[in-house]
């Protein structure tokens, strides 16, 4: 390997790129030309002599060493950007009100936020768990700063900041026919949940009789529900178990659309935090962060 010193601002590219999953969407984050995106991708694969991500008419996908070099990166990236915040902000107060989606809390509680009051350890946390449309309302209504929201593609065009990309399915528990019965058993997310809104959007599209038999507001809930025979639900791809099984067009049900995380701001945040606030929003739209987790959901 000719060049020993990995550049910081190609892995930053690797890992958005990974999180997103096409170049043009990389591109709009890195506020730079879709051909910078690609030869900065090309570059550090000729420093490191290997193919980090394979390229679709569609999109791009990390290849298994792309996946390696990411989860090795994070905590170098992490530090890097901490540092980097100590050192240009080390006086930023405020208080920043933030929303994040019930779907990842787990997942956010164990890597993000820990690392974010580590960078802004100045600025005061107010974080709330919802589901997405109950998010989205507030930041609009301005009792949130900040969120973390899901969008379909049956939805109106995303606002905010692109994050990542989530695979909705169609989940039953593994061996058991209940997709066959009439009504069809489910269980589901609150009213405000974009799942929710999902599944049944494609049942009454397709004109399939349904009946709720399972409702939680903890997505751990739903799972349990779904692995254990209970009901049939829509989850996302990456959390589904062994016990269970995706169900597809040869059981009659047809592929849900795409999600899309993003990251929006209330346009009423208030004066004296307005600094503090972007502080925390530049530190969410970091790569590495948002890569934990997507990693672990």
């Amino acid at each position: 390997m000719p060049d020993r010193t990995l550049d910081i601002e190609l892995l930053r590219t690797l890992h958005m790129a990974g999180s997103l999953g096409t170049l043009r969407a990389t591109a709009t984050r890195r506020h730079c030309t879709l051909g910078a995106v690609s030869q900065q991708i090309k570059r550090l694969e000729q420093q490191l002599d290997r193919q980090l991500l394979v390229r679709f008419r569609t999109g791009v996908q990390l290849t298994t060493e792309g996946e390696q070099l990411i989860a090795q990166s994070l905590a170098l990236l992490a530090e890097h950007d901490a540092l980097l915040e100590r050192l240009s902000h080390p006086s930023t107060q405020g208080v920043v009100r933030i929303g994040l989606p019930n779907e990842y809390v787990p997942q956010m509680l164990d890597s993000l936020l820990p690392a974010l009051r580590q960078t802004v350890p100045r600025v005061r946390l107010q974080v709330k768990t919802a589901n997405s449309l109950e998010l989205r309302r507030a930041v609009d209504q301005g009792e949130l700063d900040l969120a973390v929201a899901l969008y379909s593609d049956r939805d109106a065009q995303p606002c905010g900041l692109p994050l990542w990309r989530t695979q909705p399915v169609w989940a039953s528990p593994a061996g058991h026919g209940l997709h066959l019965l009439d009504p069809l058993p489910l269980a589901l997310h609150p009213c405000d949940c974009t799942y929710r809104a999902i599944a049944l959007a494609a049942l009454n599209d397709n004109g399939r009789s349904w009946e709720t038999v399972f409702t939680s507001t903890s997505l751990a809930a739903i799972e349990s529900a779904v692995a254990n025979g209970l009901a049939v639900s829509v989850l996302n791809r990456a959390r589904l178990t062994k016990d269970m099984q995706t169900l597809g067009s040869r059981e009659g049900f047809l592929p849900l659309p795409e999600c899309l995380a993003c990251l929006i701001e209330s346009p009423e945040v208030a004066t004296h935090d307005r600094a503090a606030v972007a502080l925390v929003k530049s530190r969410l739209q970091s790569s590495n962060l948002i890569q934990k987790v997507k990693l672990a959901g």
